[in-house]
């Protein structure tokens, strides 16, 4: 999994907190170790590439997230684990969640 050198900022949830993680092309240049810096393109990913009510194949999941970074495999299952996305048990199926408070970030079971 690729890592960014350096996280530098600490606050949460703005765009402006997570455009420093793009070079020029929309390309994520590295998935952030700090976790609040990941939280925070976590929401950004799942807002801007996933419909909230919408079913998709982890192939669709895959694709998406391979136009924004080669890693898509560690982003898919971030996803999952911080709560941004829920996966079927069989891995059927994922769908974007909305955060409901503070055990947004646990693993979550799909409905």
């Amino acid at each position: 999994m690729t890592t960014e050198p350096s996280d530098s900022a600490d606050s949460a949830g703005s765009v402006g907190f997570t455009a420093d993680l793009f070079a020029s092309d929309g390309r994520l240049k590295a998935i952030p170790r700090r976790p609040a810096r990941r939280t925070a393109l976590l929401d950004h990913l799942a807002v801007t590439l996933f419909e909230p009510a919408r079913a998709y194949t982890e192939r669709e999941v895959n694709e998406a997230l391979k136009t924004v970074h080669d890693d898509f495999p560690a982003l898919r299952r971030h996803l999952v684990t911080g709560g941004q996305l829920t996966r079927t048990k069989d891995g059927a199926a994922y769908r974007r969640q909305q955060p409901t408070g503070p055990l947004a970030g646990a693993t979550p079971t799909a409905p």
